[in-house]
């Protein structure tokens, strides 16, 4: 490397830090170094502004700081020493510091676009996202027609959660740049995130026009066509991309979803022919995709009867696969218990585990022991339920699900209740973002007469899962007790209308 050359240039580019400093000094041109006396008071400003501005490029920055503010006291409305004492408090990592300067610098100079981008980028850095979106605006009306600073201001209403001003932005990048995959994946993002499904296929349609047929935004696409209401499109778009890959169990679940949707039963019955047909899926994947059926079904019920018959497919078309039965019996099992056909349910389970092997696939025999319990407690015979469980927590005393559910059973018989706290503690402990354990304490807390713990505990809980209608009803009785009749009837009228809104079946 030549040094000489290297320091030439620091040197060169130091001069022209200097002259732009010393520009904004004086609203007067800059004299020239002739007419000045050696010793002039603009001369030792110029060496001083030298001296700190290689000081900072060697990142000796305590010193250029010194000596920026000995600058400033002398011209205290100079913009452009703001500026580098700012630059200089960031090498510092004073951050609140940089701040103060930057936004002096700022005041005293609005128009000028890079004291507004190092604003920008220290209020960032500060996550104070209003400022940062202020100036933003600001650098986008400076430099009409450019999409960088667009770009900026999106992505900072986007930092702030403000998606409907992100969109709008993206927008206007895309008036500007029609074809900016950037902006089309982030309109598209948002428009799914506000559910704008419909207005979501426009930059989709555009994003697959510039790539090679990219399975993931196909899925997609079929997936706003099913829930556009589109069923015709959504089939089209799932049986072409399967017609590529026949593997591709999203495409066969969006598939299967469209003839639920539609209540297309025979579509339904070609379609799961088909699949079963397909020797690149696997007899596991088939069981995965019948318990994703059983899954949805109890928040859908429209999901319980193909589930139903999928499982019934599986049955007659491998009934020699007994090893892999077990994990079917068991899907199925929690399927009956979730329809209310609950004595279905325990003759199935109970048959399912007793037979041969049953405990060798542990995490499956706790799940089927799990919904048998749960059966038991609906039945009517929390005994049944408490025994169940226990044998399961020797079997696996760090489960906190079943630990969980022990402590609930014995929170509505009423007796155990410190033995229930300390169960529910800990399951809480192990995940304290569970709304589900997080009733279960509260319940419990209430039943011992802890109202004002039992109130604050499940307030947590609702607003994690506001969808669960149970909590609501621990609520309600909650406020009850502490005597707030409005909130208690607040709560009741929100958990009957949450199910309302949930499948009711009838029990068996």
């Amino acid at each position: 490397m030549n040094i000489p050359c290297l320091m030439q240039s620091l040197i060169s580019r130091l001069s022209v830090i200097c002259l732009i400093l010393l520009s904004a000094c004086s609203s007067r041109p800059l004299l020239s170094v002739s007419a000045i006396a050696p010793d002039s008071l603009s001369e030792a400003t110029k060496r001083e502004i030298v001296a700190a501005s290689l000081q900072s490029a060697k990142g000796e920055y305590h010193e250029a700081v010194s000596r920026y503010r000995k600058l400033l006291a002398a011209q205290p409305s100079n913009a452009a020493l703001h500026y580098a004492l700012s630059q200089a408090y960031i090498g510092l990592g004073v951050i609140d510091s940089a701040r103060l300067y930057s936004e002096k610098s700022v005041i005293l100079n609005p128009g000028n676009k890079y004291y507004l981008r190092l604003l920008a980028a220290i209020s960032r850095q500060m996550r104070d996202y209003s400022q940062t979106a202020d100036l933003d605006r600001q650098l986008v009306a400076l430099e009409p027609g450019r999409t960088e600073p667009l770009f900026a201001l999106a992505f900072d209403y986007l930092a702030a959660d403000q998606f409907e001003k992100a969109l709008a932005v993206f927008q206007d990048i895309l008036k500007l740049d029609p074809k900016n995959e950037t902006a089309l994946s982030q309109a598209l993002l948002i428009e799914i995130k506000l559910t704008n499904y419909k207005d979501a296929i426009v930059p989709l349609t555009a994003l697959l026009e510039r790539s090679d047929g990219q399975e993931k935004l196909r899925l997609t696409l079929g997936e706003l066509y099913l829930q556009t209401g589109q069923h015709d499109l959504a089939v089209k778009t799932f049986k072409e991309i399967l017609q590529e890959n026949h593997r591709l169990l999203p495409a066969w679940l969006g598939l299967f979803e469209v003839s639920v949707k539609s209540g297309n039963k025979v579509a339904f019955l070609e379609d799961l022919h088909l699949f079963h047909k397909t020797s690149q899926i696997s007899f596991e994947q088939k069981i995965g995709v019948a318990q994703f059926f059983a899954a949805r079904s109890i928040r859908d019920s429209s999901f319980v009867e193909p589930a139903f018959v999928m499982i019934g497919e599986i049955k007659k078309r491998y009934p020699d696969k007994s090893r892999m039965m077990f994990r079917l019996r068991v899907v199925e099992g929690e399927l009956l218990f979730h329809a209310g056909k609950v004595k279905q349910a325990v003759l199935l389970l109970e048959n399912a585990v007793h037979s041969k092997n049953a405990k060798k696939q542990k995490w499956l025999y706790l799940q089927a022991n799990s919904i048998l319990a749960l059966c038991y407690d609906n039945l009517g015979y929390p005994e049944k339920s408490i025994a169940l469980y226990e044998s399961s927590l020797r079997l696996d005393p760090g489960n906190i699900l079943i630990t969980n559910n022990l402590a609930y059973v014995l929170a509505s018989q009423g007796t155990e209740l410190l033995r229930a706290k300390k169960l529910a503690m800990k399951a809480v402990a192990a995940e304290p973002a569970n709304a589900g354990y997080l009733d279960t304490l509260g319940w419990i807390l209430f039943r011992m007469g802890e109202y004002e713990n039992a109130g604050e505990i499940l307030e947590k809980a609702v607003g994690m899962d506001p969808g669960e209608s149970e909590i609501f009803d621990h609520l309600s009785q909650v406020y009850e007790k502490l005597g707030n009749k409005l909130k208690a009837m607040e709560m009741r009228e929100r958990a009957q209308k949450l199910k309302g809104t949930q499948p009711s079946a009838p029990v068996d």
